[in-house]
């Protein structure tokens, strides 16, 4: 019942819970602004009727998401008070500059577009998605420039014990920052292309094949067919940058014990900490120091030299691998599909099978790059300022494990909510077809934009 362990675990299952539904929206709100300058282009209705199957989708998201996101908010005094006593002064704001710019916009303009359409002008309902698209990517920016902060603080000064800002250019804009915010972008936009795909997979395995299904499978598929090769070379340079900023998590992603040049690459190994070596491994001679230095000869950093003060090898090094991992399948599986939608403008079954479950690979590819990225940033908080061990709070452990048990019993019922409304959604779009009449439109199709429009 270690209090430190069981926060740790309450605040790892919140923010596991709570990142799901952002890495949909984020990219969601720039998919559904896609449709809908489709069809202001070409007045094509299929358009319109594949953005009002996916603005349910983004309106179920972001309620989730803000929920889960109060609860965490709430955790930084409850159960992490020496994080805000510390650091306060400048996650405070940077927090609360992602309220004010950007959740603001997606609340206020979600309901043009979830209820607006023939309701206001179509200029003004495609405005009102323009908007919430930018204040997702918005709240993004200062997430992420708060959590590259912490982990490569920058731009500040420590007063008594208390980090005091200098340079919010400097904070904000941090080393790892501008690396991160693209990794997670294109994250997103992989998240949400695999979900689009995958559903409309379902749609055309259930006998759909409606102009509306096969504009959204294309638009899933074609998308993640371009984001990820461009993901695998951001992620290359987002490691370059962790090699020079953070060591450490480096060698424990390598499960590389001792410094040295020619460092092989580990493809599978159990790393055990106590005997400080690697059991089981299967591993590419020279591979990790042509990886992380482009040179087989590159001096690699190993956990020799973080004694004592390096993260936990496992989790890191297995999180890398499941991201890596779910990468290349993803590469493999938008490719394949993107070939036969283009060339034979067919999915054949089994494909079209496997691209169901691949909708949640997203999901799994963004929780084991942030479990990597944050346990690998342990024993910190925040880097060099505060220790996770100093920040936890007085709170007795069988009070967090009562709190995370009911978290966790609530969060995998919402989960299985969640996804049972998606597949609901899937299998009533494939039933309707395009026969039902868009929002606001009585009983006749509608064809173009109205005039003046």
């Amino acid at each position: 019942m270690d209090p430190l362990i069981l926060s740790r675990i309450q605040f790892g299952a919140n923010i596991s819970f709570h990142i799901l539904f952002p890495t949909i929206t984020i990219a969601l709100g720039w998919v559904l602004l896609f449709f809908k300058l489709r069809y202001n282009a070409t007045g094509d209705t299929a358009w319109m009727r594949a953005y009002f199957t996916w603005v349910k989708v983004f309106a179920l998201s972001f309620a989730l998401g803000v929920v889960t996101g109060v609860t965490m908010s709430f955790q930084f005094g409850t159960n992490w008070p020496g994080y805000m006593e510390t650091v306060g002064n400048i996650a405070g704001p940077l927090l609360a500059y992602e309220i004010l710019t950007a959740f603001f916009l997606e609340a206020a303009f979600l309901g043009i577009m979830l209820f607006g359409f023939r309701r206001v002008p179509n200029r003004i309902h495609t405005l009102a998605t323009v908007l919430v698209a930018g204040g997702t990517t918005v709240s993004a920016f200062w997430i992420i420039a708060l959590n590259s902060w912490m982990q490569t603080p920058a731009g500040f000064e420590m007063r008594d014990g208390v980090a005091h800002a200098v340079d919010w250019w400097a904070i904000v804009f941090n080393p790892s920052m501008p690396y991160r915010l693209t990794h997670m972008l294109i994250a997103s936009g992989l998240t949400v292309s695999f979900l689009i795909a995958g559903f409309s997979a379902l749609r055309y395995l259930a006998g759909d094949r409606s102009d509306s299904m096969w504009k959204a499978l294309r638009t899933g598929v074609f998308l993640a067919a371009v984001l990820i090769p461009v993901q695998i070379f951001v992620g290359d340079q987002h490691g370059l940058n962790t090699l020079e900023h953070q060591p450490a998590k480096v060698a424990a992603m390598e499960a590389n014990w001792h410094t040295g040049s020619n460092i092989p690459l580990v493809l599978f190994a159990i790393p055990d900490e106590k005997a400080k070596e690697n059991r089981f491994e299967i591993t590419v001679p020279n591979g990790a120091s042509l990886i992380l230095t482009h040179s087989i000869d590159g001096v690699v950093p190993g956990l020799d030299q973080f004694e004592g003060n390096h993260p936990p090898v496992f989790p890191v090094f297995w999180g890398f691998r499941i991201m890596v991992g779910t990468g290349l399948l993803m590469l493999a599986v938008s490719w394949s599909a993107a070939y036969f939608l283009r060339r034979r403008r067919s999915l054949p079954k089994p494909l079209a099978l496997l691209m169901v479950p691949m909708a949640l690979s997203g999901w799994v590819a963004t929780l084991a790059g942030w479990y990597t990225t944050e346990i690998g940033r342990q024993p910190w908080l925040v880097s060099g300022i505060l220790k996770t061990a100093d920040a936890v709070g007085p709170v007795a452990g069988s009070h967090v494990a009562l709190t995370l048990a009911v978290y966790l019993i609530l969060y995998a019922a919402l989960l299985v909510t969640y996804l049972g409304v998606l597949v609901h959604l899937a299998l009533k779009a494939a039933k309707d077809g395009d026969t039902s009449p868009l929002p606001g439109v009585l009983n006749a199709p509608l064809s173009q934009p109205a005039a003046g429009e």
